[in-house]
Protein backbone atom coordinates (compact mmCIF):
# COMPACT_ATOMS: atom_id res chain seq x y z
CA UNK A 1 0.00 0.00 0.00
CA UNK A 2 1.00 3.28 -0.98
CA UNK A 3 0.71 6.49 0.65
CA UNK A 4 1.90 10.03 1.45
CA UNK A 5 2.48 11.40 4.60
CA UNK A 6 2.27 15.45 4.63
CA UNK A 7 3.26 18.04 7.47
CA UNK A 8 3.69 21.38 7.01
CA UNK A 9 7.71 21.15 6.04
CA UNK A 10 8.02 17.68 3.95
CA UNK A 11 5.95 14.76 2.38
CA UNK A 12 6.88 11.32 2.13
CA UNK A 13 5.79 8.64 0.11
CA UNK A 14 5.49 5.35 1.89
CA UNK A 15 5.54 1.95 0.46
CA UNK A 16 3.46 -0.33 3.43
CA UNK A 17 4.75 -4.06 2.18
CA UNK A 18 3.63 -6.23 4.87
CA UNK A 19 3.84 -9.15 3.66
CA UNK A 20 7.94 -8.85 2.64
CA UNK A 21 8.51 -7.57 6.69
CA UNK A 22 9.33 -3.98 4.73
CA UNK A 23 8.75 -0.08 4.55
CA UNK A 24 10.46 1.28 1.63
CA UNK A 25 10.28 5.30 0.93
CA UNK A 26 9.53 5.55 -2.78
CA UNK A 27 10.10 10.12 -2.71
CA UNK A 28 10.48 12.53 -0.41
CA UNK A 29 10.53 16.44 -0.76
CA UNK A 30 11.23 19.34 1.93
CA UNK A 31 12.89 19.25 5.28
CA UNK A 32 15.14 16.06 5.43
CA UNK A 33 15.04 16.23 9.17
CA UNK A 34 11.18 16.54 9.37
CA UNK A 35 10.96 13.72 6.37
CA UNK A 36 13.58 11.46 8.23
CA UNK A 37 10.39 12.13 11.27
CA UNK A 38 8.00 10.54 9.11
CA UNK A 39 9.98 8.09 8.29
CA UNK A 40 10.48 6.94 11.78
CA UNK A 41 7.43 7.20 12.59
CA UNK A 42 5.99 4.42 9.98
CA UNK A 43 8.12 1.96 11.60
CA UNK A 44 6.17 -0.47 13.75
CA UNK A 45 6.94 -3.57 15.53
CA UNK A 46 6.61 -5.77 12.12
CA UNK A 47 9.17 -4.36 10.17
CA UNK A 48 12.25 -5.92 9.78
CA UNK A 49 13.85 -3.85 7.06
CA UNK A 50 13.55 -0.25 5.83
CA UNK A 51 14.68 1.33 2.55
CA UNK A 52 14.86 4.60 1.58
CA UNK A 53 15.09 5.80 -2.40
CA UNK A 54 17.86 8.25 -1.49
CA UNK A 55 19.30 11.25 -3.73
CA UNK A 56 23.08 10.92 -3.57
CA UNK A 57 23.51 14.35 -2.02
CA UNK A 58 21.25 13.09 0.84
CA UNK A 59 23.49 9.48 1.53
CA UNK A 60 25.35 11.33 4.03
CA UNK A 61 22.63 12.69 6.24
CA UNK A 62 21.34 8.68 6.02
CA UNK A 63 24.14 7.30 6.57
CA UNK A 64 24.86 9.67 9.85
CA UNK A 65 21.95 8.72 11.00
CA UNK A 66 22.53 5.32 11.04
CA UNK A 67 21.49 3.83 7.67
CA UNK A 68 23.77 2.42 5.52
CA UNK A 69 24.06 2.45 1.44
CA UNK A 70 23.32 -1.24 -0.29
CA UNK A 71 23.10 -0.53 -3.93
CA UNK A 72 22.47 2.59 -6.68
CA UNK A 73 20.69 3.33 -9.80
CA UNK A 74 22.49 5.94 -12.28
CA UNK A 75 19.76 8.39 -13.75
CA UNK A 76 16.89 7.31 -11.61
CA UNK A 77 15.21 10.87 -10.39
CA UNK A 78 15.18 12.17 -14.29
CA UNK A 79 19.29 12.26 -14.57
CA UNK A 80 19.89 12.26 -10.75
CA UNK A 81 21.30 9.20 -9.16
CA UNK A 82 19.09 7.33 -6.53
CA UNK A 83 20.95 5.21 -3.44
CA UNK A 84 19.00 2.70 -1.59
CA UNK A 85 19.71 3.45 1.84
CA UNK A 86 18.51 0.57 4.44
CA UNK A 87 18.53 -0.25 8.13
CA UNK A 88 17.85 -3.50 9.79
CA UNK A 89 15.47 -4.10 12.74
CA UNK A 90 16.08 -7.60 13.09
CA UNK A 91 19.80 -9.47 13.09
CA UNK A 92 18.66 -12.78 11.06
CA UNK A 93 17.36 -10.27 8.27
CA UNK A 94 20.58 -8.07 7.56
CA UNK A 95 22.65 -11.50 7.43
CA UNK A 96 23.09 -13.26 4.32
CA UNK A 97 23.52 -16.90 4.16
CA UNK A 98 24.25 -16.83 0.12
CA UNK A 99 26.31 -13.84 -0.38
CA UNK A 100 30.03 -15.42 -0.98
CA UNK A 101 28.00 -17.64 -3.80
CA UNK A 102 25.76 -14.56 -5.25
CA UNK A 103 29.47 -12.66 -5.35
CA UNK A 104 31.48 -15.16 -7.44
CA UNK A 105 28.26 -14.95 -10.23
CA UNK A 106 28.54 -11.36 -10.29
CA UNK A 107 32.28 -11.57 -10.93
CA UNK A 108 31.60 -14.20 -13.88
CA UNK A 109 28.93 -11.65 -15.54
CA UNK A 110 31.23 -8.63 -14.90
CA UNK A 111 34.26 -9.93 -16.47
CA UNK A 112 32.72 -11.47 -19.31
CA UNK A 113 33.32 -9.23 -22.39
CA UNK A 114 31.37 -11.14 -24.91
CA UNK A 115 29.10 -9.08 -26.75
CA UNK A 116 25.75 -10.14 -27.63
CA UNK A 117 24.14 -9.42 -31.26
CA UNK A 118 21.11 -7.43 -31.12
CA UNK A 119 18.26 -9.96 -30.27
CA UNK A 120 15.32 -10.41 -32.51
CA UNK A 121 12.03 -9.35 -31.41
CA UNK A 122 9.89 -11.34 -34.29
CA UNK A 123 6.76 -13.16 -32.45
CA UNK A 124 6.78 -10.63 -29.36
CA UNK A 125 3.31 -9.55 -28.12
CA UNK A 126 2.32 -6.59 -26.00
CA UNK A 127 -0.28 -7.77 -23.71
CA UNK A 128 -4.36 -6.94 -23.21
CA UNK A 129 -6.87 -7.73 -20.35
CA UNK A 130 -7.61 -10.82 -22.61
CA UNK A 131 -3.74 -12.80 -21.38
CA UNK A 132 -4.50 -11.41 -17.72
CA UNK A 133 -5.82 -14.94 -16.78
CA UNK A 134 -3.11 -16.58 -18.88
CA UNK A 135 -0.07 -14.92 -17.92
CA UNK A 136 -1.53 -15.16 -13.73
CA UNK A 137 -1.25 -18.77 -14.74
CA UNK A 138 2.60 -18.50 -16.08
CA UNK A 139 3.43 -17.05 -12.44
CA UNK A 140 1.78 -18.82 -10.43
CA UNK A 141 3.69 -22.14 -12.43
CA UNK A 142 7.06 -20.55 -11.91
CA UNK A 143 6.54 -18.72 -8.40
CA UNK A 144 5.92 -20.55 -5.35
CA UNK A 145 6.48 -17.04 -3.53
CA UNK A 146 6.27 -13.22 -5.34
CA UNK A 147 6.89 -10.07 -3.34
CA UNK A 148 3.27 -8.91 -5.37
CA UNK A 149 0.14 -10.82 -6.37
CA UNK A 150 1.12 -11.83 -9.50
CA UNK A 151 -0.57 -15.12 -9.93
CA UNK A 152 -4.10 -13.39 -9.67
CA UNK A 153 -5.64 -12.17 -12.77
CA UNK A 154 -7.54 -8.71 -10.91
CA UNK A 155 -4.00 -7.76 -10.02
CA UNK A 156 -2.57 -7.74 -13.49
CA UNK A 157 -5.73 -6.09 -15.03
CA UNK A 158 -4.94 -3.33 -12.18
CA UNK A 159 -1.68 -2.98 -12.78
CA UNK A 160 -2.06 -2.68 -16.80
CA UNK A 161 -4.66 0.00 -15.68
CA UNK A 162 -2.24 1.55 -13.98
CA UNK A 163 -0.03 1.67 -16.74
CA UNK A 164 2.20 -1.60 -16.55
CA UNK A 165 3.08 -2.90 -20.16
CA UNK A 166 2.91 -6.74 -19.90
CA UNK A 167 4.86 -8.56 -22.83
CA UNK A 168 5.15 -11.93 -23.90
CA UNK A 169 5.98 -14.78 -26.25
CA UNK A 170 3.62 -17.58 -27.45
CA UNK A 171 4.46 -21.21 -28.54
CA UNK A 172 1.47 -23.59 -29.70
CA UNK A 173 -0.54 -20.63 -28.46
CA UNK A 174 0.65 -20.82 -24.94
CA UNK A 175 2.72 -18.12 -23.21
CA UNK A 176 6.29 -19.59 -22.33
CA UNK A 177 7.47 -16.56 -21.32
CA UNK A 178 6.97 -13.13 -20.03
CA UNK A 179 8.02 -9.71 -19.15
CA UNK A 180 6.52 -6.41 -17.67
CA UNK A 181 7.37 -2.71 -17.38
CA UNK A 182 6.71 -0.38 -14.57
CA UNK A 183 7.09 3.26 -15.71
CA UNK A 184 7.38 6.70 -13.68
CA UNK A 185 6.70 8.99 -15.35
CA UNK A 186 7.64 11.84 -12.81
CA UNK A 187 10.98 10.44 -13.08
CA UNK A 188 11.46 9.05 -16.29
CA UNK A 189 12.48 5.85 -15.22
CA UNK A 190 10.95 2.36 -15.68
CA UNK A 191 11.67 -1.25 -13.28
CA UNK A 192 11.84 -4.14 -16.06
CA UNK A 193 10.58 -6.74 -13.46
CA UNK A 194 8.05 -9.79 -13.87
CA UNK A 195 10.70 -11.90 -15.45
CA UNK A 196 9.16 -15.56 -16.07
CA UNK A 197 9.94 -18.60 -18.53
CA UNK A 198 8.44 -22.00 -18.44
CA UNK A 199 11.48 -24.75 -17.75
CA UNK A 200 10.88 -26.18 -21.71
CA UNK A 201 11.24 -23.08 -22.78
CA UNK A 202 14.54 -22.27 -21.28
CA UNK A 203 17.88 -21.42 -23.00
CA UNK A 204 16.43 -20.23 -25.78
CA UNK A 205 16.88 -16.72 -25.38
CA UNK A 206 13.60 -15.42 -24.98
CA UNK A 207 13.82 -13.47 -21.89
CA UNK A 208 16.80 -11.27 -23.20
CA UNK A 209 14.55 -10.45 -26.41
CA UNK A 210 11.46 -9.25 -24.43
CA UNK A 211 13.87 -7.27 -22.23
CA UNK A 212 15.37 -5.88 -25.53
CA UNK A 213 12.00 -5.46 -26.50
CA UNK A 214 10.52 -3.68 -23.77
CA UNK A 215 13.71 -1.45 -23.62
CA UNK A 216 13.25 -0.12 -27.15
CA UNK A 217 9.34 0.25 -26.53
CA UNK A 218 10.45 2.71 -23.36
CA UNK A 219 12.70 5.04 -25.25
CA UNK A 220 10.50 5.68 -27.57
CA UNK A 221 8.22 6.77 -24.45
CA UNK A 222 10.53 9.03 -23.11
CA UNK A 223 12.06 6.67 -20.48
CA UNK A 224 15.77 7.93 -20.03
CA UNK A 225 16.66 4.82 -17.51
CA UNK A 226 15.48 1.35 -17.03
CA UNK A 227 16.73 -1.15 -13.99
CA UNK A 228 15.68 -4.01 -12.84
CA UNK A 229 15.84 -5.80 -9.36
CA UNK A 230 17.00 -9.41 -9.96
CA UNK A 231 17.42 -12.45 -7.76
CA UNK A 232 20.97 -12.79 -6.86
CA UNK A 233 20.91 -16.48 -7.38
CA UNK A 234 19.61 -16.66 -10.86
CA UNK A 235 22.74 -16.84 -13.04
CA UNK A 236 20.37 -17.04 -16.36
CA UNK A 237 18.01 -14.12 -15.04
CA UNK A 238 21.75 -11.86 -14.71
CA UNK A 239 23.38 -12.90 -17.40
CA UNK A 240 20.57 -11.69 -19.65
CA UNK A 241 20.33 -7.89 -17.96
CA UNK A 242 24.30 -8.36 -18.20
CA UNK A 243 24.71 -8.90 -21.36
CA UNK A 244 21.93 -6.52 -22.52
CA UNK A 245 24.30 -3.46 -21.35
CA UNK A 246 22.93 -3.68 -17.49
CA UNK A 247 25.43 -2.23 -15.33
CA UNK A 248 25.74 -3.70 -11.68
CA UNK A 249 24.72 -1.73 -9.22
CA UNK A 250 24.42 -3.16 -5.64
CA UNK A 251 22.96 -5.89 -3.67
CA UNK A 252 19.85 -5.52 -1.66
CA UNK A 253 20.23 -8.03 1.46
CA UNK A 254 17.10 -10.21 1.98
CA UNK A 255 14.81 -8.03 0.07
CA UNK A 256 12.19 -9.93 -0.37
CA UNK A 257 10.30 -13.13 -0.49
CA UNK A 258 10.14 -14.48 -4.05
CA UNK A 259 10.25 -17.61 -5.74
CA UNK A 260 10.64 -20.13 -2.54
CA UNK A 261 11.91 -17.43 0.04
CA UNK A 262 13.29 -14.14 1.47
CA UNK A 263 16.00 -13.94 -1.26
CA UNK A 264 18.92 -11.13 -2.08
CA UNK A 265 18.40 -9.15 -5.01
CA UNK A 266 21.01 -7.58 -6.92
CA UNK A 267 20.50 -4.14 -9.45
CA UNK A 268 21.32 -3.41 -12.68
CA UNK A 269 20.93 -0.56 -14.52
CA UNK A 270 20.89 1.46 -18.15
CA UNK A 271 21.02 4.81 -18.66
Amino acid sequence: MTKEVTTDTATVTVYTDIFNKRIRIDDYVGDLDEALNIINQQVSNWVEKLIIKSREVDVPFFIAHGFSCEAFIKGYFAGDDMYFVTMYFSAGRERSDHWHEEQSIIQKLVNDKSILEVPSTEGIKVATFSQAAELARLYKTIFKVYPTPLSEQTHIIKTMQEGTVYVYIENDHQIVSAASAETNARYKNAELTDCATLPQAEGKGHMKKLLFFLEQKLRTDGITCCYTIARSESFSMNKAFAQLGYIYGGRLVNNCFIYSGLEDMNVWYKE
